[in-house]
């Protein structure tokens, strides 16, 4: 056990006593009598219960507008999402030699959609196609394929988009296949309304899940009508029961039907539309272009009972929110009431947005089972990881851990699970996984185009490097395909849990490097609550999430294990380690490299009084591991890296970008465009922010306090010196802020130093601290919301 003197808890990080050999489970691992269910459980049932009950008393208006957003969670069997002119538009001539143009308003609020004709352009062997995007205000909303042919394309605004007092547009041509970017002139631009619209197939559903009892009349927009005049026999039914033959007419119109009681006994309406298809190739039913439901006034009392499809989530989400925080030692009477408050925010919600909360609750109720799971195992896994390093960990501390882990996988699994989120780049890595799964694993393995798919003309010149793009993470990720949902979905999750399982780790930095309990919390926490771990999600780079975790894993292997090298438990786990860093994702193999270097040069080159000896083992491990990599993958990649790699690195080093055809910014203007991402609030270029100035701030001051302890200070000295080489090679090799992504944890733990003497000073300190992590935290979650509302449409 740790002794306290004066406030500094001091520890030894000697090998553990042989005799007495660490328990990974002591005791039983569920102990209902710990828990006591009793009056508070009872409590929140009930309590559920009657926020069900208050929510679905509310009988509320959904409309889905077919073709829009936040269309394609509800439907099944239909073709992709289609837009006409609602009306006449207004047409504004382009100015010539321009690439953008100001339309001053006011102009209508409904002018959605934009026709922007374009100069002639012929496609060539050299150019076969010209790629344009297309801005509005300062937000990329499309981008225009122009292979020749009619010059007029059609640009959908954004629904949030107002342009009733104006509109900047502005086009870019983008670098393809070379960087001789053909010019792009627009000739003029006409703005009108749009309507919105999607076509099914020979059968499609829409689906109204958790709708609520009772009758509900049906609004459709639709066109039931065939080019060549063929009969379209379009059938409309509500969970299975026939409402109506819909009638064919060559126009759009509106048809009204009652969806029975009796064919909404569950709660759950799902409109199927069967017809036979005309086929453009693709079967096309019927055009859909909106679908309203509306309650039916009742009386009767049944109507407010909560469907089996909303209950049973319901319960299971509160209640598996109860066991978790009651593994974590939370207080029962206030998990109730926690657990009441979600049920009272998940009822208004209900009332309000029907769709999409219908549809969330049932993956929600999943995963809130499987985090339930996890805090069972994690409760007494994270004690006897703990206990197996030698480093102290108070209970306090480690239920702190818990809770702050599991809010954070609430918050952020949640977040991925809503059915309005598409994290950017998880579809585009998972249809490789699905290429795999196909059978083309070779193709994944083998030099080729999976490199250079990477690789964007524009950062990295038309004659681009061989650069190893590993393949591993997606071949793990077949595994993915053994659940029964979306890659997609598996993913998500993978690297959610991974974030938020460096709390754990961060925690173990922290206590190794002396820090005591308090100032850990605070080190993990500002981790928790930091918005530039939110963006990552968004942006669904699943590889580089996942390799930042192994190299966070194995370089605290490294130090906290330091001691121990010798032996041959730490040094074979050392290795294993060094080698899934190294084939999980090759950037972050290079940034691991470059720590042991740096690391193992300062232990040399420093007077720190550090133990040298461990330097050998810890170079042979790495030497170990990356001769099996070169075995295992990336040997093949030697001849090409030495032709083409080598000699592109020089030229980058000694001629600069240009000589490789990149065009940079001034040094200085690179450096100070960092300043910007590390603020809190929005910016008009696309609310692009880290939110990291505040522990920034503090890493200087921290690293100087922590100079007394030699080993800590020597493995943040390593990481921040990765951090400043690679932001120095971004200048002249893109590296998409991930040297900034890399230090996040090392900020956090000097910050934390800080936070910690904060709050020794008084309630004035408490205070300080309070008001930064409660701020951090709105922030992201202010991000975190505008990231899903703005996520990609499918």
């Amino acid at each position: 056990m740790p002794r306290i003197i004066a406030d500094i808890e001091v520890f030894s990080l000697a090998t553990p006593d042989a005799t007495r050999a660490p328990v990974a489970w002591p005791g039983p691992a569920i102990d209902l009598r710990r828990w006591r269910p009793g009056l508070p459980l009872i409590v929140l049932v009930l309590g559920v219960l009657g926020a069900l009950l208050a929510g679905y008393s509310a009988r509320p208006f959904a409309a889905i507008d077919v073709g829009a957003r936040f269309d394609y969670p509800y439907l099944e069997g239909f073709h992709d999402r289609e837009f006409t002119a609602s009306g006449p538009g207004r047409r504004f001539a382009w100015p010539d030699g321009s690439d953008q143009m100001m339309i001053d308003g006011p102009l209508d609020r409904d002018a959605r959609m934009m026709i922007l004709t374009l100069d002639a352009f012929q496609p060539d062997a050299r150019h076969p196609r010209r790629l344009i995007a297309v801005h509005a205000g300062n937000r990329r909303i499309d981008t225009l394929n122009d292979r020749g042919g009619d010059r007029r394309f059609r640009v959908l605004l954004p629904e949030d988009f107002d342009v009733s007092a104006g509109l900047r547009i502005r086009v870019e041509p983008l670098a393809d296949r070379t960087l001789d970017v053909p010019p792009v002139q627009v000739v003029d631009v006409e703005l009108a309304g749009a309507r919105t619209y999607r076509w099914t197939s020979e059968q499609a559903a829409i689906a109204f899940p958790a709708l609520g009892r009772g009758d509900w009349r049906v609004d459709l927009t639709v066109l039931a009508a065939h080019p060549d005049g063929a009969p379209v026999n379009a059938r409309v039914f509500a969970n299975g029961v026939p409402l109506v033959n819909l009638p064919e007419t060559a126009a759009v119109r509106r048809v009204l039907l009652l969806a029975p009681a009796r064919a909404v006994i569950d709660g759950n309406l799902t409109l199927e539309i069967v017809a036979t298809p005309y086929r453009d190739p693709r079967p096309l039913g019927v055009l859909v272009e909106r679908v309203a439901v509306a309650p039916l006034a009742s009386g009767a009392p049944a109507t407010a009972l909560p469907p089996w499809g909303a209950l049973l989530p319901a319960l299971t989400i509160v209640l598996s929110l109860y066991g978790a925080l009651r593994v974590a030692r939370v207080p029962a009477w206030i998990v109730s009431g926690a657990g009441i408050a979600v049920a009272l925010l998940g009822a208004w919600a209900l009332a309000v947005y029907r769709h999409p909360i219908g549809l969330f609750l049932e993956p929600l109720a999943w995963f809130m089972l499987f985090t339930l799971a996890l805090a069972l195992l994690l409760d007494r896994g994270v004690a006897w990881a703990f206990r197996r390093l030698d480093i102290p960990l108070d209970p306090w501390l480690r239920h702190a851990l818990l809770i702050m882990f599991l809010a954070g996988l609430w918050v952020k699994g949640g977040g991925l699970l809503f059915p309005y989120m598409r994290a950017i780049d998880v579809g585009w890595h998972m249809d490789r996984v699905r290429w795999i799964l196909d059978g083309h694993w070779a193709e994944m393995y083998l030099p080729g185009a999976f490199s250079e798919s990477v690789m964007p003309i524009d950062e990295w010149g038309p004659n681009r490097p061989v650069i190893p793009y590993s393949p591993f993470f997606h071949l793990f990720s077949t595994i993915f395909a053994l659940f029964p949902w979306p890659l997609e979905t598996s993913a998500n999750l993978f690297s959610a849990l991974l974030d938020n399982g460096r709390v754990f780790v961060i925690a173990i930095l922290a206590r190794w490097a002396g820090l005591n309990s308090r100032a850990t919390l605070f080190a993990a926490l500002m981790y928790a609550v930091t918005p530039v771990t939110f963006l990552l999600h968004s942006w669904g780079n699943i590889p580089t999430t996942s390799g930042m975790w192994w190299t966070l894993l194995t370089s605290t292997a490294m130090v906290v294990l330091y001691p121990r090298l010798g032996e041959r438990v730490p040094f074979v786990l050392l290795t294993v380690l060094t080698l899934i860093t190294l084939l999980f994702y090759t950037v972050m193999a290079v940034f691991h490299v470059a720590f042991v270097a740096s690391f193992v040069l300062l232990v040399l080159l420093v007077p720190s009084g550090l133990d040298r000896r461990p330097l050998r083992p810890a170079v042979l491990s790495l030497a170990i591991a990356l001769a099996a990599s070169v075995l295992i993958y990336y040997g093949q990649y030697i001849p090409p890296i030495l032709e083409r790699t080598v000699p592109y690195v020089v030229d980058l080093a000694t001629r600069g970008p240009q000589s490789v055809g990149v065009e940079r910014v001034p040094f200085a203007e690179y450096m100070l465009a960092f300043w910007p991402h590390l603020r809190y609030d929005m910016r008009p270029d696309g609310f692009l922010y880290y939110g990291l100035l505040i522990p920034l701030i503090f890493v200087l001051p921290g690293f100087v306090a922590l100079r007394s302890r030699p080993l800590p200070w020597v493995m943040l000295a390593a990481w921040f010196s990765v951090g400043v080489l690679f932001m120095l090679v971004g200048y002249r090799i893109s590296m998409v802020d991930k040297q900034l992504f890399y230090i996040v944890p090392a900020i956090c733990l000097c910050w934390a130093v800080y936070a910690e003497r904060f709050w020794r000073r008084g309630w004035w300190g408490r205070v300080l601290v309070v008001t930064i992590y409660a701020f951090t935290l709105v922030t992201a979650l202010d991000l975190w919301v505008i990231r899903i509302l703005r996520s990609p449409v499918a």
